[in-house]
């Protein structure tokens, strides 16, 4: 059903995940569309220029930082507007633009990494009675069709197994449900972000997804189900993080702990 957001729950978004949905054409010579990056040709380009904005050695590295920051541009904020607001923000490949930022803006955040811009806002809601259709619907559009091909191209462009790029996604996932389950007070929501989670990382099959398998379900651990203590401590995979930053590790990296084994 069509709905819209409210001046504040788009303030919200916009403060809690720095995304635009203006049309700047102002921006057009420093940003490509998403699904321009599932051609290998435009997709070499853009990880090369982006790799030498943001100091990345190689486009291995570029590719999995690309996959993060993209993973809370997109992921994080369609997931907590299902979750906390029940609507679903449409962004697809072919409405979301990465944005390198303007000079004045990397002086105020001294990074060069995306940021994102889309168009033509789609906000749906789910009808009373029918969640669980809608939900589903949310995240196969989210994931089987835009998602899983941008990372399959990342992948290949990058020569990066994608099970990393997926648990790239994983970590921007896990707070956004983390931090609700702590900071919510809402016995609807609580419920929601309890029910999202678990069908996201547990039970959502993996064509919905646009995969063989639910790809999250391999980063969770086998106890306590149905709480977010089955969430480890420590990453299955390394982001490469460490080769771009002078070995300062992610907080989760497996390495440190690979290295004292």
């Amino acid at each position: 059903m069509s709905a819209t957001l409210s001046k504040s729950e788009w303030g919200n978004l916009k403060s809690r995940y720095n995304f635009s949905y203006e049309n700047n054409t102002d921006s057009a010579d420093r940003s490509i569309y998403s699904r321009n990056l599932l051609n290998k040709e435009l997709c070499e380009t853009y990880l090369d220029r982006l790799g030498s904005e943001i100091a990345s050695p190689s486009r291995r590295v570029t590719a999995s930082m690309l996959a993060k920051r993209y993973a809370y541009l997109v992921v994080a904020p369609v997931l907590y507007a299902m979750t906390v607001y029940n609507k679903n923000l449409t962004m697809t490949l072919d409405n979301c633009r990465l944005v390198t930022p303007s000079d004045n803006e990397f002086n105020v955040t001294k990074s060069k990494f995306p940021n994102l811009s889309f168009e033509e806002p789609s906000v749906t809601e789910s009808v009373a009675g029918e969640r669980k259709e809608w939900r589903d619907q949310v995240i196969r559009e989210l994931f089987a069709e835009h998602i899983s091909p941008l990372f399959r191209a990342l992948s290949m462009v990058g020569g990066i197994p994608i099970v990393i790029l997926w648990e790239n996604a994983m970590v921007r996932i896990a707070p956004l449900y983390e931090d609700g389950l702590e900071e919510e007070m809402n016995p609807a929501i609580l419920q929601r972000l309890h029910e999202d989670f678990t069908f996201i990382t547990q039970t959502a099959p993996g064509s919905t997804f646009g995969e063989r398998r639910n790809p999250f379900t391999r980063f969770m651990s086998k106890t306590n189900i149905g709480t977010m203590s089955e969430l480890p401590d420590i990453r299955q995979t390394c982001c490469f993080y460490y080769e771009m930053s002078s070995a300062e590790y992610c907080r989760a990296c497996p390495k440190p702990f690979e290295c004292h084994k």
